[in-house]
């Protein structure tokens, strides 16, 4: 079965679906992957944190393979930026396009400060 994926908050929904359909527990994929099951939580919970090569892994392990299909519509211009807000401090982003600029009140952009396993 196919399912389209168009945004990343559909990626956990997916994943937790396909481990279920596997019959498995978030502390069973943990195992598979030498890590805690909270690391896994937290990977299944927030996967556009994680690196492709670790989603690829888990796809593998849960027999999916992901299949890319170019749309008619697809442009760059349908692209929307996004910004992880870490402060209540503003800063203007300009986004240039084929379109006339558009000004974007966006905070300071922090990395995550959680330490993460490695696997």
């Amino acid at each position: 079965m196919i399912y389209p994926i168009k945004t990343l908050s559909q990626l956990p929904l997916v994943l937790k679906g396909f481990r279920k359909e596997k019959g498995l527990t978030q502390a069973a994929m943990a195992e598979r992957l030498g890590i805690t099951q909270q690391s896994y939580a937290h990977f299944e919970g927030n996967p556009s944190t994680a690196t492709l090569e670790r989603i690829f892994m888990v796809l593998r392990m849960l027999d999916v393979e992901i299949s890319l299909n170019q749309t008619a519509s697809a442009t760059s211009e349908s692209v929307t930026p996004s910004v992880k807000v870490a402060s209540k401090r503003t800063a203007k982003l300009k986004i240039i396009g084929q379109k006339p600029s558009v000004v974007v009140k966006a905070a300071r952009i922090v990395a995550p400060s959680r330490k993460k396993e490695s696997w």
